[in-house]
């Protein structure tokens, strides 16, 4: 597979589309900025003093999708309104974030026209997390695939669809982390083969990375990939 992405003519890339989580940076990182945030607001309007660190400790433990749950029920507050409101700050707060080094100096060495970013997640998270890492600098066409509603994230087809607009399946190719979901629709669309990088720390690294994909640990290697035949890379 990767002696056939090699292969390719100079002409064929015309557009390198992204995921954003764990791709461009740890989404571990977004995860603790958003537990800090809440903690914040627990100090301020409840006097609880650790939650930030109760819930960074139940995330490494393993645990998703209850840890509001589990921190408020060890500090002994029962109100059942108090999740959602977390949940909400959570999603809302403006995370501190950041390109992980090799994606900056990646994006500094490309043409910006060929970039697009299609991410699924709440829409006013991914929003945040796009303004934190400054993506508008380097990216041209962004999609936040749930601001057309849920039924639009990944693996529907229509983002993909939409990028690709005026160009041939052939020209594109997608970079993302997920092997669950990431790469079905531009598989299915006809896309080059979708590069999937595994990051040490993400929160797929132990899915295995499907047999019609390459695998990558850093956008260095894609560099490495892409540059011999692109101008831009």
């Amino acid at each position: 597979m990767m002696l056939q992405f090699l292969v390719m003519e100079k002409k064929l890339l015309n557009r390198l589309v992204f995921d954003i989580d764990d791709s461009l940076y740890l989404e571990s990182d977004y995860v603790l900025s958003g537990f800090r945030s809440v903690g914040e607001w627990m100090l301020t309007y409840y006097g609880v003093e650790g939650f930030f660190e109760k819930a960074r400790n139940y995330f490494l433990e393993g645990n998703r999708g209850d840890i509001f749950n589990r921190v408020l029920a060890d500090i002994n507050i029962n109100d059942n309104d108090l999740v959602p409101k977390l949940v909400d700050i959570y999603r809302a707060h403006e995370p501190v974030i950041h390109l992980l080094p090799d994606v900056q100096l990646f994006f500094e060495s490309c043409c910006a026209n060929k970039l697009a970013i299609i991410t699924d997640g709440y829409s006013v998270s991914q929003w945040t997390k796009i303004r934190s890492l400054k993506l508008e600098k380097w990216i041209e066409k962004i999609i936040v695939t749930d601001d057309w509603g849920r039924e639009y994230w990944k693996p529907h087809p229509r983002a993909f669809e939409t990028v690709q607009s005026s160009f041939s399946p052939e020209c594109c190719v997608y970079i993302a982390d997920n092997p669950l979901k990431d790469f079905i629709a531009p598989t299915k669309l006809g896309w080059m083969p979708s590069i999937r990088i595994r990051r040490i720390g993400s929160i797929h690294y132990n899915v295995p990375t499907p047999d019609n994909c390459i695998e990558v640990t850093s956008f260095a290697e894609i560099t490495s990939v892409l540059s011999r035949k692109q101008k831009c890379l």
